[in-house]
């Protein structure tokens, strides 16, 4: 819609209203682009004081550059109309600021001359917060890349020698096997035990820090499957019994993020299970905006007042002489059910074993 209507009169008094109450600014511009008409709004976000005046001046002396001043005319003269147009104007002091404009070519309908009517506001604060996030983002891109070099060296920086030491020990094993007592094959074997810790410890501390840095592609997933893949990658003993309950569902999601949820809750139900037979059920439950799972084993348990510790990092529940543990999946699995717009927690009224839920938003989150 055009700015003004050249077959609209409007008294002189009503005019003069209208300008006074807008709160954009206005320019008119004759057909040599001087400034024959401005409205009060438009002093005020060019500085204007102290009887200064901006009739007479031409646009270009507005404008911070004269070749954006000129590019603009030039494509106004063009197409007649101009619509929301980022511009930098120039105050009367000389400073700078950045105004959205409207501008239109109209005709005089007493005199006949074409008239450039040019309405702004200032958009000053606001393109700076943009400039702003611009700024902050490109800092945590090289914050990101200098975290991945920094995860990079502690990879191979501390679990090349890890390994090393591994392997001391096993030849050490090997080669006096037939000369050590009891006591010294069980501190060689705490030994590597210790060993694989760090090296579990390095590996959760890196998949915990790339958790929401890095941009996971969604996929069709059928959680059925999945959780056969699961399965088939984490060997459950033959004592185990598992149960896959009602119909899991096809998600349009990350598969390797749901794969790494359900293969912690799974392996972790094996692990501290001290049954003669393992049992672990895993249910769903269709929900307006989630998809509502379970994992449920007939292990020890979790006492309550530990179900919020279970998910603080490097926490374990049981001493880790006696399983072997990092403390670090748990939380993993919390920040990716997060991430991915959902929440987990751990059945209060479970009377036995263990049952962690958790949600799994039904959209993508991107």
């Amino acid at each position: 819609m055009d700015i003004l209507n050249n077959k609209m009169l409007l008294s002189p008094e009503l005019t003069e209203k209208i300008l006074r109450s807008m709160q954009e600014g206005l320019l008119i511009l004759d057909s040599e682009d001087q400034v024959q008409n401005v409205n009060e709004a438009a002093l005020s976000i060019l500085g204007v004081i102290n009887g200064q005046n901006l009739k007479e001046k031409n646009i270009t002396e507005i404008f911070a550059k004269r070749e954006e001043a000129y590019d603009f005319l030039i494509q106004l003269e063009k197409e007649k109309h101009l619509n929301h147009q980022e511009i930098i104007l120039k105050k009367v002091s000389g400073e700078t600021i950045f105004c959205l404009l409207s501008a239109s070519i109209i005709q005089d309908s007493l005199q006949g001359d074409l008239l450039k009517v040019i309405i702004f506001q200032d958009i000053t604060e606001r393109k700076q917060a943009e400039l702003k996030v611009i700024e902050y983002s490109e800092k945590l891109e090289q914050s990101n890349s200098r975290l991945d070099q920094f995860a990079y060296i502690v990879s191979h920086d501390l679990k090349a020698p890890l390994r090393a030491i591994s392997n001391l020990t096993q030849w050490l094993y090997e080669d006096l096997e037939k000369e050590l007592n009891v006591e010294n094959k069980k501190n060689l074997d705490l030994l590597k035990g210790r060993v694989m810790r760090i090296e579990s410890l390095i590996n959760g501390i890196l998949e915990y820090s790339k958790i929401g840095r890095t941009k996971v592609d969604a996929e069709v997933v059928n959680v059925a499957v999945l959780i056969h893949e699961v399965l088939d990658l984490l060997v459950p003993p033959p004592h185990f019994k598992i149960c896959i309950q009602g119909d899991m569902p096809v998600l349009n999601t990350p598969k390797v993020m749901l794969h790494q949820v359900f293969s912690n809750l799974i392996s972790n139900a094996v692990k501290y299970n001290d049954k003669e037979i393992g049992m672990i059920t895993i249910e769903v439950s269709d929900l307006p905006d989630h998809y509502q799972f379970s994992v449920h084993d007939n292990g020890p348990g979790i006492p309550r007042e530990y179900h919020e510790k279970a998910f603080v990092i490097f926490q374990t529940l049981q001493a880790r002489d006696k399983i072997e543990s990092t403390g670090i999946g748990l939380t993993i699995v919390k920040r990716i059910v997060e991430e991915q717009g959902g929440k987990i927690w751990i059945d209060q009224d479970t009377t036995s074993g263990a049952r962690f839920i958790f949600l799994w938003s039904k959209n993508d989150i991107k």
